[in-house]
């Protein structure tokens, strides 16, 4: 083996030129703020290299100080690159107890000196800081909070984070990993051009989910995922509309890079015992946030970015839409149907006939000729008991009416070149552009909200923001944004301004029906999980995208029953997603053809509107659960892991999932009218079928056989639920309003009455004795 070093090997920055690839080394330096409240680490980076004939990695540090194996017979000659310094700095701070913000920019820049709102993720962010502590080693700077103690190694530098009080390393950089003859092979930070790259060990029982909208399994170890916002065109292509670049780890961490740049998750992909998170930025914002239970690390992670406000009650009920209806005297005609069926429901919502320049295109002027005067229409449905949801999206067509007025006042998105910017990877059905209104532009932004204004005055309850993925990289936005962060921040700035406008014009709680998404969406509420196939595998990739979404943005998550595109729905298949649709978050049907029930047949009808009466029934439930999921920042839809981390199987179920935390929904995967055998897993303790109180314990495995008019709905022993009676003359929320709620208890309960909220957010009226079940 020969060692060729590089004639450079000085200690000073490196000098402008191109772009070098540089890994972090060494710590030379630690100050403490003033305040205690932060500390700031300096750090060399220094030019690394690749062999290219074996994997790992090198600098020209000594073959001996980097562990390369020196006596490999077959260690090929090695050009060590240079030992030019690039100096780097970790900006280390608590803004809450038990999260750590780890900040790691090259020095001076602007990232190192931002309070961690500068991307309008982050709302809050300080919600209660604490101090760092320092104390300097030989080999190590350790920084500690309350219950985290960060060490930081000096040469080569690495990072380990362990909880106080157990010992336990919760994180660490995969610096410890190497091929066979000692070189690295995941170094701590990468650092390529205006690219970042983190390399965490992946422990061995070590499971990663999250990561947003993700349509696969929901434990993402063998996976590697692409954060950027798409329009996926469905959930079976490998793209998401909801990314998020938040994860949770069964170590006992959870963490969120402040970002809105393309990030790249490798799950063990790669390289088996490694999480590598690569970033399309020359800096990495990480918060760290601690703790055994992953409920209080989203309840930490949202006091940061912000949560919900449950919607109003009659969002719980019942919603209709279909793309296209094509008049108003249709859409009342499916509101009449609904009344002769005795199909509760509470939404009927409208796609884009409502525009008369409606491909691609919102521009808010209101198409009389199929739907006559608006205001009208909005009260001829509420005589049904019917609100009206309306659809949108963020692109202007050239030939708009008001295209000319936004682009003279400057209210569209310009490229770096000057010239207008169009939509990317969405096609347009006639070969024009589309503009996109700039939301980062508050004259724009507002010029967009007021539009809204006249539809909420008239009575309209929801807008569905569709689309927003299709913002392209080479912008120049209004405000400065980088380009490189402007993409996935667009969905959170369209949904944003939409909603914000909801709240200030009608004083209520806003409600929105969004399909894009990155971090801090969740603050938004709803979402829906997108163009899902009419298929068993679309319904199953619904699920579990809905899944991975609760563990990034908490919040009320929902989906189209039937799917939106595909095979014909058949019968079958759209009461299995009828039945999961009516335990979801939000109740939706919609898609390319038509979705209301009696559609389907007289069987299909029966069974739907059965499960529509006890989705009603169940709204008392429902109203606590997003009364509590809006107060500590949890999902409503959530998976078994979230209260059952210690679970190894329960965190790994995809096919099922809590309803709030005591009910216990299995939809079943088939599109077949026969009974359908179907094996389940049941989380520890007791649990009984809420039709039947047949009882499950666990943990353990259980296989039933499913008739077409049922899906396993289990309680959790000891629960109390609030019900409503429900019978032939609800037609929406609206008549539940008054009634007095009944509690059924499940199994041994503590005697005590739990303490209700009614609709009206006052104490709920419960009459009656306690319905025991289970006993």
């Amino acid at each position: 083996m020969t060692v060729h070093p590089s004639p450079s090997t000085t200690s000073t920055p490196a000098a402008s030129g191109p772009a070098e690839t540089l890994l972090l080394r060494r710590v030379r330096a630690a100050h403490a703020g003033a305040d205690g409240r932060a500390v700031t680490l300096s750090v060399d980076a220094l030019p690394g290299v690749q062999l290219g004939v074996m994997p790992g990695w090198l600098t020209g540090e000594p073959l001996e100080a980097q562990g390369v194996e020196t006596q490999m017979p077959n260690l090929p000659d090695i050009d060590l690159p240079p030992t030019d310094v690039t100096p780097f700095e970790l900006r280390v701070s608590a803004p809450q107890p038990s999260c750590l913000r780890l900040t790691l920019a090259p020095a001076g820049a602007a990232v190192l000196g931002d309070d961690g709102t500068g991307l309008g993720i982050v709302v809050e962010p300080t919600p209660a800081p604490e101090t760092v502590e320092v104390e300097e080693t030989v080999t190590h700077v350790v920084l500690t909070t309350g219950t985290l103690r960060l060490e930081v190694g000096r040469a080569p530098f690495t990072l380990r984070l362990v909880d106080r009080a157990t010992g336990a390393t919760l994180l660490r950089t995969a610096d410890r990993l190497r091929q066979v003859a000692g070189l690295l092979t995941a170094p701590s930070v990468v650092v390529d051009g205006e690219a970042t790259t983190l390399n965490l060990e992946l422990g061995p029982d070590e499971d990663v989910l999250g990561f947003g909208e993700q349509f696969g399994r929901l434990v993402k170890n063998g996976q590697r995922l692409r954060l950027r916002s798409e329009d996926a065109c469905g959930t079976g292509t490998g793209l998401a509309y909801k990314p998020v670049p938040v994860w949770h780890s069964s170590q006992g961490y959870t963490g969120f890079v402040n970002t809105g740049a393309v990030l790249t998750a490798d799950v063990g992909h790669s390289m088996p015992s490694v999480l590598s998170l690569g970033l399309d930025d020359s800096a990495i914002d990480l918060y760290v946030f601690a703790g055994a239970d992953p409920r209080a690390r989203l309840t930490a992670y949202t006091a940061l970015t912000g949560r919900a406000t449950a919607p109003q009650p009659w969002a719980f009920g019942y919603w209709m839409g279909r793309c296209r209806y094509h008049s108003s005297e249709e859409m009342l005609e499916v509101g009449r149907s609904a009344r002769e069926h005795g199909v509760p429901m509470d939404v009927l919502h409208l796609d884009p006939d409502w525009l008369v320049v409606d491909r691609l295109n919102t521009d808010f002027i209101w198409n009389t000729s199929r739907f006559g005067q608006r205001k009208q229409f909005v009260e001829d449905l509420a005589e049904l008991g019917l609100r009206l949801s309306v659809w949108e999206l963020p692109y202007l067509d050239p030939a708009s009416p008001i295209f000319e007025e936004a682009e003279r006042q400057g209210y569209l998105v310009r490229r770096t070149d000057g010239s207008l910017a169009s939509i990317q990877k969405t096609p347009t059905p006639d070969g024009r552009m589309r503009a996109l209104i700039d939301f980062t532009n508050p004259a724009a932004k507002r010029w967009w909200q007021e539009m809204h204004r006249d539809f909420l005055d008239d009575g309209v309850a929801v807008f569905k923001t569709d689309f927003g993925e299709a913002l392209p990289d080479d912008v120049a936005l209004f405000d400065g944004t980088p380009a490189n962060q402007a993409h996935n921040l667009y969905p959170l700035r369209y949904n944003g301004a939409v909603s914000e406008a909801i709240r200030e014009f009608t004083d209520r709680p806003p409600l929105v029906w969004g399909r894009s998404g990155w971090a801090g969406s969740h603050r938004y509420p709803g979402q829906w999980g997108g163009d899902a196939e009419s298929t068993v595998a679309g319904m199953q990739a619904t699920v579990r995208g809905g899944l991975s979404y609760a563990m990034s943005a908490p919040g009320f998550w929902s989906h189209d029953i039937g799917g939106f595109f595909g095979p014909e729905l058949t019968p079958a298949l759209y009461v299995r997603w009828t039945q999961l649709g009516a335990l979801s978050p939000l109740m939706r049907a919609h898609g390319l053809r038509p979705r209301e029930p009696w559609a389907f047949g007289d069987d299909a009808l029966d069974i739907c509107r059965e499960w529509v009466r006890l989705r009603y029934s169940l709204l008392p439930y429902l109203w606590q659960v997003a009364l509590e999921s809006a107060a500590n920042g949890w999902p409503v839809l959530r998976p078994l892991g979230l209260h059952h981390p210690d679970d190894r199987v329960a965190r790994s179920v995809d096919d099922s999932f809590l309803l709030g935390s005591d009910l216990l929904v299995v939809p079943v995967f088939d599109d077949g009218a026969a009974p359908v055998r179907r094996t389940f897993y049941v989380p520890e303790g007791e649990w009984f079928d809420l039709h039947d109180d047949t009882r499950y314990a666990g943990p353990g495995f259980h296989t039933v056989d499913v008739p077409l008019d049922r899906m396993p709905v289990l309680v959790r022993g000891g629960a109390v639920i609030p019900r409503v009676a429900v019978d032939e003359t609800v037609r929406s929320v609206e008549d539940l309003l008054g009634r007095p709620w009944t509690l059924h208890a499940y199994g041994a309960t503590d005697g005590a009455q739990p303490t209700l909220v009614g609709f009206d957010s006052q104490p709920a009226v419960v009459e009656g004795e306690v319905v025991r079940h289970g006993a």
